[in-house]
């Protein structure tokens, strides 16, 4: 069999990333200058104290424990302090979490929330075709199932795009393939598959730089058999992902790996009975 399909959508619905603020919240831990924990870093800083979370918070709990004092709070925080291990008392640190909790000043920047709402698109032209073919050989028990669907569409995820600019593509568009080896007689079925997906477009503008998402080519080889030991009982053995194929996603570029996985054969065995 063979077949053609073109579709033409309006208004795709996609999704967009949108950069605002939630409720005035504001940032008490920026950094900046002017702000309880900008003092903190310019201190910690002129102390020779590495920056972290523990050491950050730490101090500018400190601060404003003693309303803005720098010489308090660097008194109290070096009494704490091992300069050979760069550590902090963990019972101080403890101590200092459990009285205080830092409040956001005026000062403090504003959060910036990104934020992924749905947005209606442009229209979107997808066209491809279809081939399909199973055969047996006659009485032998043995035959094949093959299929190929090509995919074409004329919106693409542009990757020199600006990272500060939503940008319409049509996600999960692939070519795909698949060829199957069948042994079908006297109660013994037996499968031996590879199946096949193109790289294609899982998501769009992900994040504060607007990414997309693609998978990359898998394959896979996968086997099956089964027995019906009788007209009750019947057995079975399943191996998947046999070449242990890898799965990977990237961004922009393919070196731009944002999740990869280790691929190995799983196995497993079954049995039924019919009443």
């Amino acid at each position: 069999s063979a077949g053609f399909f073109y579709k033409s959508v309006k208004n795709f619905v996609g999704q967009g990333v949108f950069n605002q603020n939630f409720f005035g919240l504001r940032d008490p831990s920026s950094g900046a200058a002017g702000t309880l924990s900008g003092t903190a870093v310019a201190q910690l800083n002129s102390l020779s104290v590495p920056i972290s979370d523990v050491s950050l918070f730490t101090y500018a709990a400190l601060l404003q424990q003693n309303n803005n004092s720098t010489a308090l709070a660097t008194q109290q925080f070096l009494a704490h302090y091992n300069a050979g291990t760069q550590q902090l008392s963990q019972a101080f640190v403890d101590q200092i979490l459990a009285q205080t909790d830092i409040t956001a000043g005026t000062n403090d920047p504003l959060f910036s929330f990104a934020v992924t709402r749905p947005i209606n698109n442009r229209t979107g032209k997808v066209h491809g075709f279809e081939l399909q073919a199973q055969h047996f050989f006659g009485d032998s028990g043995f035959g094949f199932a093959a299929s190929l669907t090509k995919v074409f569409g004329d919106v693409k995820f542009d990757n020199g795009s600006s990272p500060g600019t939503n940008v319409f593509a049509l996600t999960g568009l692939s070519d795909s393939a698949n060829a199957t080896g069948i042994f079908e007689k006297n109660g013994f079925s037996a499968r031996v598959s590879y199946n096949w997906r193109g790289t294609f477009l899982a998501s769009i503008n992900n994040g504060g730089s607007r990414n997309p998402r693609y998978f990359a080519p898998y394959g896979t080889v996968d086997m099956s058999l089964s027995y019906d030991v009788n007209k009750h009982l019947g057995v079975s053995f399943e191996g998947v992902n046999l070449l242990s194929e890898p799965l990977r996603v990237y961004g922009r570029s393919k070196r731009e790996i944002f999740f990869a996985q280790e691929g190995h054969p799983r196995f497993f065995a079954g049995a039924r009975y019919r009443f």
